[in-house]
């Protein structure tokens, strides 16, 4: 049995030195498969996890206790380009995978032929190899659709204001054993139905000797004789920034790094990679998305049901997914229009709206950097062809709300009316110039600062996910990913990892 080792445990210690087969910077989608896969294999495996663990039972109905306990910089890092967009991280045991909405996709076939033929990839990622591990993990995560009686009516409003378009749409499958619908992905589960990885693949892997030093920070990959050989860590207490004793995790066979499109790279730099090539950090992507909010005569409770449980690929050729998204009241302040007594008096109505959003497969690339005094800088600017998107999506969703019965829907853009009772306002939005700044996006799903490919001079880990740079030092994120999905990305995350995973353990 491995170990949960914080900064609480080494308190006073002056230096933690630890030795692995394999040490995986990063306890999340990527990260947690690993350790998976490589301690039930037999290899021997430590963790480093910047955040602390997400406990159920140290959760707080609020916002702002999930926010502070599992998001990164409290929800406030944010992208910046014309406009400001907000990156929504988990940064906790379990990564985001312990605040998402629990959707899993599979990879779309479309998007894997691109990386096949375009960016080099060849037979490295076989989709029949990919199903193998999606259909193990859809049993070990108990991915289904989440029943009737659990949707809720935010979710079931889509399904009728699709159905009444003729658009195609569906129940979302989801990794949750036994939904009870209280509305709190995104602050975390309350009672742990959600099989994210902090639930699953953590205990897993510790249950077959996995060590994981949670509230720790890696700080840099070190390397012996021209090779990864192990990570240089710190542990920081969450509660007061205190810093504190530093972790050596010595690697036999690898490393891999999975610490997300954002803080990979920053990692990578900070060990001295990619510097000469100058490819670590480039062609960042996202999904960006905007909401829509509908007010209706009776009542929707998005307090109740599953956060996200039903979603419209219709228009995914045109680079669009639609999903619903049950906003809690403080969140829901924060998407309603006006000030004082005005916004006091829509939270009033609140038990009468509905949100749901559209995320784009944005055409957009932008770069992550170190940030003076630490963090990450992230230059990210939509296209005007994205603007174009979103307003399209922005009027679907509108259409979809009146046709489930909305009398009135909030765009959220500027340049509209703050509330509309009709498409005829809506489609203004044709006029409007195709301007990010029109939008208040978010961006949850991050690909591409550290790509995969055959060729050094365009790629920053080679096929089989190692580093062209650094012998045993593997990637095995999203991103590696050459493009965004187009879907949400946590299954082909996973998948991706387990396929590394499974290559180091058969290379010994």
């Amino acid at each position: 049995m491995g170990a949960l080792i914080q900064t609480a445990d080494v308190a006073g210690r002056r230096a933690v030195d630890d030795v692995a087969d394999v040490v995986i910077v990063g306890s999340g989608a990527a990260g947690a498969t690993a350790a998976r896969v490589l301690a039930e294999a037999g290899v021997s495996v430590i963790v480093i996890e910047e955040g602390a663990p997400a406990l159920s039972e140290a959760l707080r109905r609020d916002v702002w206790s999930g926010l502070r306990a599992r998001w990164r910089d409290a929800g406030a890092q944010a992208a910046r380009g014309r406009a400001f967009i907000p990156i929504l991280q988990g940064v906790c045991v379990g990564g985001s995978t312990a605040i998402n909405g629990a959707i899993i996709r599979r990879m779309p076939e479309a998007i894997h032929a691109l990386w096949q033929t375009e960016h080099g990839l060849g037979e490295a990622l076989r989709y029949a190899d990919l199903t193998r591990v999606w259909d193990v993990m859809d049993s070990e995560l108990r991915v289904g659709e989440a029943p009737e009686d659990v949707l809720g009516q935010n979710n079931l409003l889509m399904r009728d204001g699709a159905r009444a378009l003729g658009i195609a749409s569906s129940a979302i499958r989801r990794n949750v054993d036994g939904c009870r619908g209280s509305a709190r992905c995104l602050q975390g589960c309350p009672t742990s139905q959600r099989q994210s990885m902090d639930v699953t693949y953590v205990p897993r892997a510790m249950a077959a000797g996995a060590r994981v030093y949670a509230t720790c920070k890696a700080e840099r990959v070190f390397a012996e004789g021209g090779r990864a050989a192990g990570v240089r860590a710190r542990f920081v207490d969450r509660a007061s920034g205190r810093r504190g004793p530093i972790l050596t995790a010595r690697a036999r066979r690898a490393v891999i790094v999975a610490a997300s499109a954002v803080q990979t790279p920053l990692l990578l730099l900070a060990s001295g990679l990619g510097r000469r090539s100058g490819l670590v950090g480039r062609r960042f992507q996202a999904h960006p998305g905007t909401s829509v909010v509908g007010v209706f005569h009776g009542k929707v409770e998005m307090s109740f049901g599953a956060t996200q449980g039903w979603e419209s690929t219709h228009f995914w050729n045109d680079r669009m997914k639609f999903e619903t998204v049950a906003l809690p009241p403080e969140l829901a302040a924060v998407r309603l229009p006006g000030f004082g007594a005005e916004l006091v008096g829509a939270l009033a109505g609140y038990d009468h709206l509905a949100c749901w959003g559209v995320q784009l497969r944005a055409r957009a690339h932008g770069r992550v950097r170190p940030a003076l005094g630490g963090g990450a800088a992230v230059a990210y600017d939509l296209t005007d062809e994205d603007a174009r998107t979103l307003k399209r999506g922005v009027t679907i969703l509108a259409e979809m709300l009146f046709a489930a019965g909305a009398r009135e829907v909030l765009p959220g853009v500027f340049g509209l009316p703050e509330r509309v009772r009709s498409m005829d306002d809506v489609r203004r939005i044709d006029a409007l110039p195709d301007d990010p700044r029109l939008f208040h996006c978010i961006a949850t799903h991050l690909f591409g600062t550290a790509v995969m490919g055959p060729d050094p001079a365009t790629s920053v880990v080679a096929t089989d996910g190692q580093s062209h740079e650094l012998p045993g030092l593997y990637v095995a994120d999203s991103s590696i990913f050459p493009t965004n999905l187009g879907v949400n990305p946590q299954h082909t995350i996973a998948a991706v990892a387990w396929l590394i995973a499974e290559r180091i353990a058969q290379s010994a």
